[in-house]
C-alpha cells in the first residue's frame, strides 16, 4: 500500500508539473508604440481587458506563469511602467506610465501580440445601442409594442444598415479596434486564396458579399510589424551527438577521405558535409572549414558547421552567423549563439546552455569551458560559472592553464583579492602555459596597478622578456603595455615613458598612457612630473587621456601653482562624466590668475564641502573677510573663521568661543582704534595722560604680537 501512495504522489506531482506552464514575454521599442509578445500554444484562448492607464491579460492555461525577467532591458520609453501577476494562474497586470491603451491581436495562432500606444481609452463602440427587445416577458407572453416606438433596425432599408455597420466599422478602425487590411501581415483566411465559399444547395451562378467587400479599398490599416526573430534551431534539427562515432577518429577520417572524390575526380558534398562536421566535432576548426573550400558551391545547411568550426578556433564569426539571436532557445543552438557572439544576451536560456555544454564531448567541454566560464562571468552569472569549471575539473585531474586563469575571473568577481592572485600566480609559474602565461601576468600587473601595489622584480623582468618575444605576435602591443605599467609601478617613470613613446598607436597604448601618468602624477617628484608633464609629453598623448587621468594630472598642476595648464586639461564640456570635479579645477586655475570671480561662477551649482572652501578663498582675495568667515564657520573651521572675522572686524558676538584669542585680539584692535582722552585746559594733565595711553597701546600691541605667536 505504501509503494502505491507513493506511486500515485509521484504521478499527481508530474501531472501538476505537466499543467504548469510559463509563458515568455518578450519586448522591443517601436515609432509610437511599445510592443510585447507573448508565445503561447496553438489554440489558446486569451482576454485582454482595458482600464485607465493599464490592462490586464488572461491566457486559459493552468497555473501559467508570465517570464518578464528580460522585457524592460529592451525598452527605452515610459509606456509600460510595470508588470506583475498575483500567483501562477492569474491575469498580467499591466501598468502604464502614459495616457496610454492597449490593443492586441493574435499572430500565427501562437502568439498573442500586445501594442501600448497614447490614447484615450473610449466607451465601448456599442454602448449607446439599447437592446433587442424581442423575447418573453416575465409571464412568458410576447411583449407589446407600443405606437410610435421608434425601432430603427427593423424599419431601416438593407442599404440603410449597410451605411450605419460601414460607419461602425469605420469608427472602431479609428480607434484601433478593428483592423480591416490583415494581408500583409500573413494570411488569415480559412479557406484558400481565390476560393469562394458557397453552400452546396445553391447554384454556382449566386455570388456572395458582405460589407467588408464595399469596404475593401476604403481604409488602409495595415499592422505594424512583428519584431523578426529568426526561428530556434532544435537539438534534433542539429544532432551534434552524430557528428562523429565511437571508433578513433584516425579511422573516420580515413573512411571519409577515402570516399571523398567520386569518378572524375567530382567531390561528393554529402561525405564533404560528414567529413567537416567530424573534424568541427572533434575541435579542428580549420581543417573543417578547409572542407568546404574544396566545394565550389557549399552544400545545403553548411552554415551551422562553419559557424562550430569558427567557434572551436576562437575565430571571430561571420556577419551571416546562423546562431544569432538564439540564446533564448531551449536547445543545443543556445550554447553555440553564446560562444559566437562572445557575450552573454539578457533573454539567455542559462539553463539550456549548461545542459548543452554538459552534453559535449570531454575534449570539447576542456576546451570550451574556460572560455564559457569567463562569459557567465562578465554577466555576474557566477554560479552557472561555477558549475561549468566544476565539471571541467571532473574531466581534467591536473588544472590546466586556461581552467586557472577563469577560476581567477570568478575570483575577481567574488571580490577575493588573495586568491585571485594565487591563481594568476599559478598560471605564470606554470611550464605547459605557452600564451597563458602572458594573458595571466598582464592581468596581475593590472590588478597590481588597481590596487596600487607594487611588482616584485621577477615579474618586472618577466614582462620585459615577454615584451621582446611577444613582439611580432598579437600579444605584443599588450605586453609593451604590461613592461610600461610594471616599470611605472617600480618608480621607474622615465623607463617606462621611452617604453610608451616606442609603442605605436592603438588601445594598448593609450591604455599604457593613461595608467603611466595617473601613477607620476601620484609618486613622482616634482621635477620628474613636470618634466614628462609639460616637456616631453606630445599632443596625440593629451588627445587619449582619460576624464580620471586629466583630472589626476590638472590637480597636481594646480598644486604646483600652473593656471593654465590647469584649465586647459579641465576645461572639456563636452565631457559629462564628474563635471563638478571638473569645475573646481577650473576655479582653483582661476584663483592661481587672480580671477576670484571666475571661481564663484564656476562654483556656482556646486555645494560640496570643497566647493565651499574654494568659494571662500574666492571671498578672501576680494578681501570680503566676514563672508569667508560665514562659509569656513559653515565647514567648521572655527580657527580660520575667527581669524577673517577678527581681520573683518566684526563684533565679538560672532567670535567663539568668547573667551578665545580671537575674541581678546578684536578687543585689542577695538581698543586700540579708540582715541586718547585729551585735556586741552590742562597741558601736564593732557601730556600725563597721553604718555599713559601710549604705554598701555605699547602693551596691547605687545600681547596681540604674543597671542599671534610673533616673537
Amino acid at each position: 500500500m505504501k509503494r502505491i501512495g507513493f506511486l500515485i504522489a509521484v504521478l499527481v506531482m508530474a501531472a501538476s508539473a505537466v499543467t504548469a506552464q510559463d509563458v515568455v514575454v518578450r519586448s522591443g521599442e517601436h515609432d509610437g508604440f511599445t510592443r510585447l509578445v507573448f508565445d503561447v500554444p496553438p489554440d489558446t484562448r486569451w482576454v485582454l481587458a482595458q482600464r485607465k492607464n493599464g490592462a490586464s491579460l488572461t491566457i486559459a492555461l493552468d497555473d501559467v506563469t508570465f517570464k518578464t525577467s528580460s522585457v524592460f532591458g529592451r525598452l527605452t520609453t515610459n509606456r509600460l511602467a510595470s508588470l506583475s501577476q498575483e500567483n501562477p494562474g492569474s491575469a498580467l497586470e499591466l501598468e502604464f506610465g502614459c495616457d496610454c491603451v492597449a490593443s492586441a491581436f493574435l499572430y500565427r495562432n501562437s502568439m498573442i501580440v500586445l501594442d501600448i500606444a497614447p490614447g484615450e481609452l473610449l466607451p465601448p463602440l456599442l454602448e449607446n445601442v439599447p437592446p433587442p427587445l424581442i423575447g418573453k416577458t416575465a409571464e412568458g407572453k410576447p411583449p407589446s409594442v407600443e405606437t410610435g416606438l421608434h425601432l430603427p433596425l427593423l424599419t431601416m432599408t438593407e442599404q440603410g444598415i449597410k451605411d450605419q455597420l460601414s460607419t461602425r466599422l469605420l469608427q472602431g478602425t479609428d480607434r484601433k479596434l478593428l483592423d480591416l487590411k490583415l494581408a500583409p501581415v500573413g494570411p488569415r483566411n480559412t479557406a484558400p486564396s481565390g476560393t469562394s465559399v458557397v453552400p452546396p444547395r445553391l447554384r454556382s451562378n449566386v455570388r456572395l458579399t458582405t460589407v467588408l467587400d464595399d469596404l475593401q479599398n476604403v481604409l488602409n490599416a495595415e499592422l505594424q510589424p512583428i519584431d523578426h526573430r529568426p526561428a530556434c534551431i532544435s537539438t534534433a534539427e542539429m544532432n551534434f551527438a552524430s557528428w562523429s562515432g565511437d571508433t578513433p577518429i584516425p579511422d573516420q577520417v580515413s573512411a571519409l577521405r577515402s570516399g571523398l572524390y567520386k569518378e572524375f575526380d567530382k567531390l561528393d558534398g554529402e561525405k564533404a558535409m560528414n567529413l567537416a562536421k567530424l573534424y568541427a566535432s572533434f575541435g579542428f576548426g580549420a581543417e573543417a572549414l578547409s572542407v568546404f573550400r574544396l566545394l565550389e558551391t557549399p552544400p545545403e545547411g553548411f552554415e551551422p558547421v562553419a559557424a562550430i568550426a569558427r567557434v572551436v578556433d576562437n575565430r571571430p564569426p561571420l556577419p551571416r552567423n546562423p546562431f544569432n539571436d538564439l540564446q533564448r532557445c531551449d536547445s543545443d543552438a543556445a550554447l553555440w549563439a553564446v560562444l559566437s557572439e562572445g557575450e552573454l544576451a539578457p533573454d539567455a536560456n542559462v539553463e539550456a546552455i549548461e545542459n548543452a555544454y554538459s552534453r559535449l564531448p570531454d575534449h570539447l567541454r576542456r576546451q570550451l569551458g574556460p572560455r564559457l566560464s569567463e562569459l557567465l562571468v562578465s554577466a555576474q552569472q557566477l554560479e552557472a560559472a561555477r558549475r561549468i569549471l566544476r565539471s571541467v575539473d571532473r574531466i581534467e585531474p591536473e588544472t590546466i592553464s586556461s581552467v586557472a586563469q577563469a577560476k581567477a575571473s570568478v575570483a575577481k568577481a567574488e571580490g577575493d583579492s588573495d586568491r585571485e592572485e594565487e591563481l594568476l600566480t599559478e598560471v605564470i609559474t606554470s611550464t605547459d602555459a605557452a600564451t597563458e602565461s602572458p594573458l595571466a601576468l598582464a592581468r596581475l600587473v593590472e590588478k597590481r596597478w588597481s590596487e596600487r601595489k607594487a611588482v616584485s622584480s621577477q615579474e618586472l623582468d618577466l614582462a620585459a622578456s615577454y615584451a621582446v618575444e611577444f613582439r611580432r605576435s598579437e600579444l605584443g602591443a599588450m605586453m609593451n603595455r604590461t613592461y610600461a605599467i610594471a616599470l611605472s609601478l617600480s618608480q621607474e617613470f622615465d623607463r617606462a615613458f621611452d617604453v610608451i613613446e616606442a609603442q605605436p598607436p592603438g588601445p594598448d597604448s593609450d591604455g599604457a598612457i593613461n595608467r603611466h601618468l595617473q601613477l607620476l602624477a601620484e609618486r613622482s617628484d616634482d621635477a620628474t612630473f613636470l618634466r614628462q608633464t609639460m616637456e616631453v609629453m606630445q599632443p596625440d598623448m593629451t588627445a587619449v587621456l582619460t576624464t580620471d587621468t586629466a583630472i589626476a594630472l590638472a590637480s597636481r598642476l594646480a598644486d604646483l601653482g600652473f593656471a593654465q595648464q590647469t584649465f586647459a586639461l579641465a576645461n572639456k564640456p563636452e565631457d559629462p562624466s564628474r563635471r563638478s570635479d571638473r569645475a573646481r579645477l577650473r576655479a582653483r586655475a582661476a584663483l592661481l590668475s587672480g580671477r576670484p570671480h571666475q571661481a564663484l561662477l564656476e562654483l556656482a551649482d556646486d555645494n560640496s564641502a570643497k566647493a565651499i572652501a574654494l568659494r571662500a578663498q574666492a571671498m578672501v582675495s576680494t578681501e570680503d573677510f566676514a563672508a569667508a568667515g560665514d562659509m569656513l564657520r559653515d565647514l567648521e573651521q572655527n580657527e580660520a573663521a575667527n581669524r577673517y572675522f577678527w581681520l573683518a572686524g566684526v563684533s565679538d558676538k560672532r567670535l567663539e568661543p568668547a573667551g578665545g584669542k580671537y575674541a581678546a585680539l578684536n578687543q585689542m584692535t577695538q581698543a586700540l582704534s579708540d582715541l586718547p582722552e585729551r585735556l586741552a585746559e590742562k597741558p601736564l594733565a593732557d601730556a600725563e595722560n597721553l604718555l599713559k595711553d601710549s604705554q598701555s597701546a605699547r602693551q596691547r600691541i605687545d600681547e596681540m604680537l604674543n597671542a599671534v605667536g610673533v616673537k
